[in-house]
């Protein structure tokens, strides 16, 4: 009885172990889908990138950027959100609004953080075109209409399409400007804050 037991238990705990296993690759390995979705627009267009970097805001500040990706029209910023249900708001409104389930949340409107990480990119080069975009990755919508600069995941590609139509600026140029980006990244953060 008591072999069947330990037998029953050694069997259950490699079943656990294996899915253990197998959400931790699923955390930590795998793209979520709206990732996928997201990096799936951008690839035949992007031509670099950059993430979670620390840039110098030009006013003695430091200030993290989430995503930042070369093309060939310039530099875009992009900031992903996991927020769902009904949102609204307005490129000059504070706060937004989410409703879930009849209930009503209100959060900081990231256009304002995007608008920071523009001028940042922008005292570094000032004759680069800076783009910046925002997407909700979750389930959402905007029943009363959304900014230009914003994108639920289904209406990303879409939205995109006038950026990726937008003139496109020389080689050299371009290669220059982002090469003043990447050595302005502050690579030791610590000891930037002691200082």
């Amino acid at each position: 009885m008591l072999e069947e037991f330990s037998v029953e238990l050694t069997a259950g705990g490699g079943v656990f172990a294996v899915l253990v296993i197998w959400l931790v690759f699923r955390l930590f390995f795998r793209k979520s889908s709206a990732q996928a979705q997201i990096e799936q627009v951008l690839t035949p267009y992007k031509l670099d990138e950059l993430k979670n970097i620390i840039l110098p805001d030009g006013l003695g500040g430091l200030l993290e950027i989430e995503s930042v990706f070369l093309l060939e029209q310039g530099v875009l910023i992009l900031r992903e959100y996991p927020i769902s249900g009904h949102l609204y708001g307005a490129d000059k409104i504070e706060q937004w609004t989410q409703i879930v389930d009849g209930r009503s949340y209100k959060f900081t409107n990231p256009l304002h953080h995007l608008e920071h990480s523009r001028q940042t990119i922008r005292s570094l080069i000032p004759k680069m075109p800076v783009f910046c975009h925002v997407v909700f990755t979750a389930e959402s919508n905007f029943p009363k209409g959304k900014p230009a600069s914003v994108s639920v995941l289904t209406s990303f590609e879409q939205d995109m399409q006038r950026l990726f139509n937008s003139p496109k600026l020389p080689a050299e140029s371009r290669e220059k400007m982002w090469n003043v980006i990447k050595q302005n990244i502050c690579n030791d953060v610590q000891s930037l804050i002691r200082e």
